[in-house]
């Protein structure tokens, strides 16, 4: 059985290639000519050099392939565009490469940004709420989701949709983690708003976990799951939480919540120009519910998050300090 992965250099992409290999799988992953692969080299993975925007370097990319493990993706750009071109345009050309063999599931990482906030505070978000993003990362994780259910309703492509929120573990945290950690190492943390907003996080070994529950269940229809850890918590919980690991006395600085929801307001008139603020996006997050339900992913897919957040905060944490 051989599998391809794009994305394979990335944070949840190497986790991926590690724990397939480690099993004695046949790994096949894309990547470009400027891609860093001295992990992957480490791993003795086979390379496949291309451009998802380039349809015609995809040539050949599924032959004798089983899997399709879709991962890459543009997650930040300064313009609206680029989450388009990457996220619809290079799915769009990878998955009409795959409809020209034949291949048994493939596996696209989408996003909770595809739903957009939870409409109630009290209420998770679910597969079958309301799809309304917000942003243009968002909008594209969406549209690419349209366009593969779409497809398998034409043609039965095999392709299950995992949507993720915020994603973390111990190495190669994002840009926002490792800030958000290196404040509150330092006892102090801004907040926008009160804290008690609900968010879903997922342990990068849960979501692994979930990826390949994926690949092995009998449902692959079109099917949509949530996949993150156990349960939800509040900014607070979570802040405290990492302070705690750190042994450290956390003070948290509120700011007014009208000053999210004008940096909402800004970042919207801003995307509406084709620009895209990281700064102003963060700030107007965190007034924002954006939790999730995984029952479905647990019920129909065997999905058990073995990592509590508390453990995989440890980890990080402990990550954290050991590297500094």
């Amino acid at each position: 059985m051989k599998t391809l992965i794009t994305g394979a250099s990335g944070f949840i992409g190497k986790h991926l290639v590690r724990t397939l290999v480690e099993q004695g799988r046949d790994v096949r992953c894309l990547v470009r000519k400027t891609s860093d692969t001295q992990y992957l080299n480490d791993l003795g993975v086979e390379f496949f050099y291309g451009e998802l925007l380039e349809k015609d370097s995809l040539k050949d990319i599924v032959k004798d392939v089983n899997i399709v493990y879709h991962l890459a993706g543009q997650i930040h750009s300064k313009y609206s565009k680029d989450f388009y071109k990457v996220n619809f345009d290079g799915t769009k050309n990878l998955v009409e490469e795959c409809l020209t063999k034949k291949i048994d599931k493939f596996i696209f990482l989408s996003s909770i940004a595809a739903v957009g906030p939870n409409q109630r505070h009290d209420v998770l978000m679910n597969e079958q709420s309301l799809c309304s993003p917000i942003s243009p990362y968002g909008m594209s994780k969406f549209k690419a989701e349209e366009f593969l259910v779409q497809t398998f309703k034409m043609t039965g492509f095999p392709v299950i949709i995992i949507r993720a929120p915020m994603v973390y573990g111990s190495v190669e945290q994002s840009d926002v983690i490792t800030k958000i950690v290196n404040l509150i190492q330092k006892g102090h943390v801004f907040v926008v708003g009160d804290g008690k907003n609900l968010r879903s996080f997922c342990y990068i070994d849960n979501l692994i976990q979930g990826l390949m529950a994926a690949e092995r269940s009998n449902n692959s229809g079109g099917e949509i799951y949530f996949i993150s850890d156990k349960r939800a918590y509040t900014y607070d919980e979570i802040f405290q939480k990492i302070a705690k690991q750190f042994g450290t006395t956390l003070k948290e600085i509120h700011l007014p919540r009208w000053l999210g929801s004008i940096c909402g307001f800004a970042f919207k008139s801003l995307s509406v120009m084709g620009f895209y603020s990281l700064p102003l996006y963060t700030a107007w997050n965190m007034i924002l519910n954006m939790a999730c339900d995984i029952k479905k992913a647990k019920e129909r897919i065997n999905y058990k998050p073995l990592i509590e957040t508390n453990e995989g905060i440890e980890r990080v944490v402990k990550y954290f300090i050991e590297e500094r």
